[in-house]
């Protein structure tokens, strides 16, 4: 495989990935939908400069260059996009710089028709790709001094560092005006990306301007045509991770969403059968498993937060079997034990918790002095799934299930003495 094919695997792989991902989640919103829609163009761009593709299309076609008029109309598409893209996340102001207006929808559109109409009519015009050292196919040094190649590939330079350009002004306007820490950090590597790819133009239009002069160019053509590669791979790995950045974060939050459900699931199970007839017919309905837990990932915080719900509903439902007796009981076995802190609290309502459930299985009579609360939740999702977990850890605690055992059987004895 070409060299030049390897550093291009390097960005056509983890762009179909992203574009993979952006539409299993399908965007709601039009700013996804544009971002996506970028990323789309842009791997179709990329997927098309690899070497074997464009063999394949060649041998199709009958024509030689056949993919590389697609690659270059897709590239200018995805940048104009870009810029769509961007705008459209920049916080407004009263007042805005002059510059702004030459990046309106209708000036983009027009830049990129009116390019992308002239490129493709000089295109049959252009001198056909040269077989580079490597085997691979290499149009651009191939129009070195042709006049229609270079048109084609000045128009279609040119309508990318209008749109690179401006989108790197941009994503630097967003880091400015934003307070969102991950919003600054996710403009700042998306500028860096197109700041980067704006120097891709100016690379390639030097060489084709000494195709016209006496000047010689620094680089031979192996190592200018790997430049560019080079360029283009930093560009749209900068400009991927920028547009991760939030992607990163919500697939961090979606792993611990699904680490909660998973670990919340045997004290879910075990509290869900005192809820009303109702609510259990609807959780049996809706199919929840173990398996189901494991692999499905769609509405993880929705799945989440209705099993953190339905904890705190049967909690609910077994305060009338926990009295404040049992609360001071079941700390001092949590102390016993060894545990302290949030450990011996969290001990300490999942013994309540075991205890009121197997009064309320075998009809105790309720408490006398019942207590107000026994679980320990806040506003915070999340939160609430990590200390539910630590919960259900010590509710299943072969130790302290024992000590449960003993507090239940304990109160019935006093009961009966009394």
């Amino acid at each position: 495989m070409p060299l030049d094919d390897v550093i291009d695997l390097c960005t056509t792989i983890p762009l179909w990935v992203v574009v993979a991902v952006r539409a299993y989640y399908w965007p709601k919103t039009p700013g996804k939908l544009a971002i996506l829609a970028t990323f789309f163009a842009l791997a179709i761009g990329a997927t098309l400069r690899l070497s074997y593709l464009e063999d394949y299309l060649s041998d199709l076609t009958g024509m030689k260059d056949a993919a590389v008029l697609p690659k270059h109309l897709m590239v200018m598409l995805a940048c104009t996009l870009l810029v769509g893209w961007v705008e459209s996340v920049v916080p407004p102001r009263e007042r805005e710089p002059a510059w702004r207006r030459w990046v309106s929808l209708k000036t983009r559109m027009a830049v990129v028709t009116t390019a992308g109409i002239a490129a493709s009519a000089v295109f049959p015009f252009a001198a056909p790709s040269i077989t580079a050292a490597d085997g691979s196919l290499d149009f651009a040094s191939a129009q070195y001094g042709d006049v229609a190649g270079s048109v084609h590939l000045a128009l279609y330079l040119l309508s990318m560092g209008a749109a690179l350009v401006p989108s790197s002004l941009l994503c630097l306007t967003v880091a400015r005006r934003t307070d969102d820490r991950l919003l600054r950090l996710c403009m700042r590597l998306m500028a860096a990306g197109a700041g980067a790819g704006a120097l891709y133009p100016v690379y390639r239009l030097t060489f084709l301007l000494c195709g016209f002069t006496g000047w010689k160019y620094p680089l031979d053509e192996t190592a200018f045509h790997r430049g560019g590669s080079l360029i283009q791979m930093v560009t749209i790995l900068l400009v991927l991770t920028g547009s991760s950045v939030r992607a990163g974060e919500l697939l961090l939050r979606a792993v611990r969403m699904r680490r909660g459900l998973i670990a919340l699931r045997p004290l879910w199970v075990e509290l869900v059968s005192v809820l009303p007839p109702d609510v259990i017919r609807r959780r049996l309905q809706g199919g929840s498993c173990i398996q189901a837990d494991r692999r499905r990932v769609r509405d993880l915080y929705g799945r989440l937060d209705q099993r953190v719900v339905d904890i705190s509903d049967a909690c609910f439902e077994l305060l009338p079997w926990i009295d404040k007796d049992l609360h001071r009981h079941a700390l001092a076995e949590a102390e016993q034990a060894g545990l302290s802190g949030d450990n011996a609290a969290a001990a300490q309502e999942a013994l309540c918790l075991r205890v009121a459930r197997m009064r309320a299985v075998d009809g105790a009579p309720y408490a006398t002095d019942p207590a107000e609360s026994v679980l320990s939740l806040s506003n915070d999702l999340l939160a609430n799934a990590v200390w539910l977990t630590s919960v259900t850890r010590h509710y299943t605690s072969p130790q302290l299930t024992d000590a449960a055992t003993v507090l239940a059987h304990q109160d019935a004895t006093q009961k009966v003495i009394a």
